[in-house]
């Protein structure tokens, strides 16, 4: 056992050596795998000694997102007190479905959720870890399509359409968990959002009427707060107000900005969530803790117990249903990712955080003073978050990240800014510095400088995304 873990110790000093190096780092085709000797397992096995060489050239040729050229996805680096609590969880192997099982772990994350049950307002409520936003949002939609149809976790579907109302700016999960939850897909209302990217309440309060008008039964309201491509924030507290005059579910998708209730400042983005029922919160996002670690947050104390709450004599056979967190979890077998949240948060606590969010957005602001003051690129907006799009006029912004990719430049996406197709650029690790930045930006600029025009400007993208808007 020791050899495996000094073997383990060695190949995450290489990816740490590797991510201060920050080399270019290629893009590997799918191809160069294609040999099943590479990754299929076989009838015979191997050495540990081949496993881990194996194992070596799997994480040299994986996308460091902990790397400073990794500007992707809404997770970077790490904050690396988490990361060894994330391996210990792995070696203690426990299910948080019971005290009996999993001892003091049950309790650190009661703690970690009564403390974010306190920065969102709600320090009544309850909650559980998930594995993943988009399955916290699809709890959060579970609870209140059941308020809806009361009867419809023991007696199925009404027969009245369930509908859902969340902003075009929102998360592909809404659609996808309404498919799975039987509400359907094509009942999901897409509300309009502002020039700002923030759902429009008085476009949310229309929808609702039209539904109930037409016999339908309105369920869930989905907020976001931190939106996926523009990090913007709808108003909750007008949303609020909507839902509780015509008592429907308020889910706030707070996946990427929840973390924002750790900041004195930028917390009054989301006023009014301490009116929603629930809240989903991605502390693998703007926290640095290794995925997956996701809490829903709700005001019902109850509701998850009512909702999720089944007898099982072989596993609840200790204990309080409090020290049995599986009684209000959707999931039986449950990983133990509060641990790697909780080391974390020990080490930082609240200032600590407060700290890292500021670099993040300091980063933010930065960069996109940098693309707005040269002169080959454009700035699309202000960003609300972490979040900055830019455009290169006239020239791909996809092609632009797909070169930046397979040189190994950096790896960097795009996406749809209001109508415009746009480089967009997350500056969720904190570790990345400014000369960083301004080294991107010039590469960039050097591969929009050999590409021809092939996109129109800005304004011409918008205008043609508002007339599609208008003719829809």
């Amino acid at each position: 056992m020791e050899d495996l873990i000094s073997q383990t110790s060695k190949i995450i000093d290489e990816l740490l050596a590797a991510e201060r190096r920050s080399a270019p780092q290629p893009r590997i085709a799918p191809e160069a795998f294609e040999d099943p000797q590479v990754l299929r397992p076989g009838r015979q096995g191997r050495s540990e000694a081949e496993v881990f060489e194996m194992l070596r050239q799997i994480v040299a040729q994986t996308p460091r997102s902990s790397d400073p050229r990794f500007f992707n996805q809404l997770f970077a680096g790490r904050v690396p007190i988490a990361a060894a609590g994330e391996v210990l969880a792995s070696y203690m192997n426990v299910s948080m479905y019971t005290y009996k099982a999993a001892g003091p772990n049950v309790l650190l994350e009661w703690e970690l959720v009564k403390r974010m049950l306190e920065l969102a307002g709600i320090p009544d409520g309850d909650g559980t870890f998930l594995p993943g936003g988009s399955l916290a949002n699809l709890v959060g939609m579970l609870l209140g399509r059941n308020q809806a149809a009361p009867g419809m976790r023991d007696e199925g579907a009404p027969p009245q359409r369930l509908i859902t109302y969340v902003t075009v700016e929102g998360h592909y999960s809404i659609n996808k968990n309404a498919g799975i939850l039987g509400m359907g897909r094509s009942n999901v209302r897409a509300i309009a959002a502002d020039p700002s990217g923030r759902l429009c309440p008085e476009d949310l309060r229309s929808a609702i009427e039209t539904d109930l008008q037409a016999g339908h039964l309105p369920a869930v309201v989905v907020a976001t707060s931190g939106t996926t491509v523009r990090g913007a924030f709808d108003p909750l507290e007008q949303m609020a107000d909507i839902c509780h005059e015509f008592g429907i579910w308020l889910h706030v998708d707070a996946a990427v900005g929840g973390s924002m209730l750790l900041h004195p400042v930028e917390r009054t983005q989301m006023r009014g969530i301490e009116r929603a029922d629930s809240i989903t919160w991605d502390a693998h996002k703007m926290m640095g803790v290794p995925l997956t670690c996701s809490a829903l947050l709700v005001r019902d104390p109850e509701i998850l117990t009512r909702s999720f709450s089944e007898a099982a004599d072989y596993l609840f056979q200790a204990d309080t249903d409090f020290l049995n967190p599986g009684k209000r979890s959707i999931q039986c077998g449950r990983r133990n990712d509060a641990l790697k949240l909780w080391a974390a948060w020990q080490h930082l606590g609240d200032e600590g955080w407060a700290k890292r969010l500021d670099r993040q957005l300091h980063l933010a602001r930065y960069l996109a003073k940098q693309v707005e003051a040269h002169p080959a690129l454009e700035l699309c907006e202000a960003p609300p978050l972490t979040m900055v799009n830019f455009v290169a006029p006239g020239k791909s912004s996809p092609r632009i990240c797909e070169i930046l990719h397979t040189r190994g430049d950096a790896i960097v996406g795009f996406g749809d800014c209001a109508g415009v197709e746009s480089i967009r650029m997350v500056t969720m690790n904190p570790e990345v510095t400014e000369a960083q930045l301004d080294r991107l930006i010039e590469e960039i600029v050097a591969v929009a400088s050999k590409l021809p025009d092939a996109a129109p400007s800005i304004q011409v993208q918008r205008e043609r995304a508002s007339s599609a808007a208008s003719s829809s």
